[in-house]
């Protein structure tokens, strides 16, 4: 029985499951034909300096399937567009934080930017940030977290957060994750947080990955063919099970402005920015 505790909090608590790399992204451009936007002002530059590998799709939890060139270029134009909305909002993204860094696709982007002075991230599943402390670069800080709200930082000690791909996730104490986040990051500090919103849930059809991992859900089966309303305005589909990261969380519009709008000034919300995903621009008051 021993560890059984901690897999219900987290994920490969004991840090197994690492399946290999690849070779850096240079050598994958010629055979990938996913589309994406390649033609930001300093992508070449940045295909140059990234000399590490890349996690395999196992490692990346199956994102951009066999496209490696795409997946990496992703985590270029992610982190481009969060250092842009910081700087917008007149925050330098110098200490930064990925929340949910699964093996670093933006992490190791921002950590290759001059911009930024310290690079973290996190994951509740442990082969990933191990993934990391042994293959992107050494200054990067991997650490497992789980899903009790608590981080292992300072107060106001980081200028940007993100979130991609967490708060869908998150059945219980999104609110107290939130308050955690205000905790850590400094007056006029952005969080960037993705959700799947009451736009997400009017568009989604079979092929998405969304749709595709609500449908062995038995409480989404009468959602199958014709939605309509989202049920609630937060609303979650999760496994019968003890473990938690075990669900689809849906957030409507509304709701992320009346509650989450309670802990920080919500200053912008995107859709489907840049995939299937919303973004939530969320800012610490000064």
């Amino acid at each position: 029985m021993d560890g059984v505790w901690e897999e219900l909090i987290s994920l490969n608590p004991r840090g197994v499951g690492r399946s290999g790399v690849l070779g850096p992204a240079a050598e994958h451009r010629a055979t990938d034909a996913h589309p994406i936007d390649w033609s930001a002002e300093d992508f070449e530059e940045a295909l140059v300096r990234d000399v590490y590998p890349l996690p395999t799709t196992a490692d990346r939890e199956g994102y951009y399937g066999p496209h490696h060139f795409s997946y990496w270029a992703s985590g270029h134009r992610d982190w481009r567009l969060l250092a842009e909305a910081a700087e917008r909002l007149g925050t330098q993204p110098r200490d930064y934080l990925d929340f949910g860094c699964a093996t670093g696709r933006v992490l190791r982007h921002a950590a290759l930017d001059q911009r930024t002075r310290s690079v973290m991230g996190c994951d509740i599943n442990r082969a990933h940030t191990d993934w990391i402390a042994e293959h992107l670069p050494q200054d990067i800080v991997a650490f497992q977290n789980h899903s009790i709200p608590t981080l292992p930082l300072p107060d106001d000690s980081l200028d940007v957060v993100s979130a991609y791909s967490v708060f869908t996730h998150i059945e219980v104490f999104e609110t107290t994750w939130l308050m955690e986040l205000r905790r850590v990051l400094r007056p006029g500090g952005i969080a960037w947080v993705t959700i799947q919103s009451d736009l997400t849930w009017d568009a989604i059809e079979p092929g998405w990955p969304v749709y595709d991992g609500l449908a062995p859900f038995d409480d989404f089966a009468p959602y199958l063919d014709e939605r309509g309303t989202l049920p609630q305005p937060r609303t979650v589909f999760r496994y019968r099970g003890d473990r938690s990261y075990s669900s689809h969380v849906f957030y409507s519009r509304d709701y992320v402005r009346q509650v989450w709008g309670r802990i920080f000034d919500v200053v912008e919300q995107h859709h489907r920015l840049p995939d299937w995903q919303d973004v939530v621009v969320l800012q610490k008051p000064r």
